[in-house]
């Protein structure tokens, strides 16, 4: 008889095939980081070319982890300029501001709910990345330049990349005319996002696990309880002489 294999691990897709492409111009805004999530979610959203009339302010909030109120807000600021429609759909000024020059990012990006600052961040080195070898080597001063951030929320936003497993850093060193040696930048490489996503999913799984087992605790505790309540304290009756000794 053929034996049929059953996949016990996560479903695999090729990333080249689940990526939607971002205007290089995005950059010229200065948008806030929670300003870049909620585009790139549109920017999403548009290439897939969904056939909705109008995306709600409440599902957008939802797919980007954020409350409606703040979503709203910073949805505001992108149709002021005009950015996207009154519908929340991108519009045709930015569309056509790059000319045709994009970058792309994985549609499964917004699974790991990285932080608005990690999420740009990781944007911007998929701009810059070598597409042959996908490393690439900015400053901490320059990302912070590009993305409008401080430099230490750069270099935060960097460990919780580094955290998820989206990128390795490897650090440099070179040596100037007088023979010194001097730290260089990272060089960064663009890990592929099916593993982050695998370790995102198995987290998840851990932390279900790890409820269901405490559930398990607290319902023998209370059968226990149950079966076995706590002596009460009874008062002695009239008469007789308390055999608890005084403090």
């Amino acid at each position: 008889m053929r034996k049929h294999h059953i996949s016990t691990g996560w479903p695999r897709r090729d990333p080249r095939l689940y990526r939607f492409p971002i205007p290089n111009a995005v950059w010229e805004y200065q948008l806030k980081p929670i300003e870049f999530v909620l585009l790139s979610y549109l920017c999403c959203l548009h290439s897939r070319k969904s056939d909705w009339v109008e995306i709600t302010t409440g599902a957008v909030a939802t797919a980007v982890n954020l409350t409606v109120g703040t979503a709203k807000k910073h949805l505001a600021t992108l149709k002021s300029a005009e950015i996207i429609t009154e519908h929340n759909t991108l519009s045709p000024k930015f569309l056509s501001a790059s000319e045709g020059n994009f970058f792309s990012l994985p549609n499964e990006i917004f699974l790991l709910k990285l932080p608005p600052s990690a999420f740009m961040v990781y944007a911007y080195l998929l701009l810059i990345e070598d597409r042959r070898t996908h490393t690439c080597h900015p400053s901490y001063n320059t990302i912070a330049a590009t993305t409008g951030m401080c430099r230490n929320t750069v270099i935060k936003s960097i460990g919780v990349l580094l955290n998820k497993g989206l990128i390795e850093a490897e650090h440099s060193h070179y040596l100037d005319q007088h023979g010194l040696k001097w730290n260089g930048n990272n060089l960064y490489t663009i890990l592929s996002t099916q593993r982050a996503v695998d370790k995102f999913h198995q987290k998840q799984l851990d932390q279900l696990e790890l409820e269901a087992a405490r559930r398990r605790v607290r319902k023998r505790q209370e059968k226990y309880d149950l079966r076995h309540p706590r002596a009460t304290c009874i008062p002695p009756a009239p008469g007789v002489p308390d055999p608890t000794p005084a403090l």
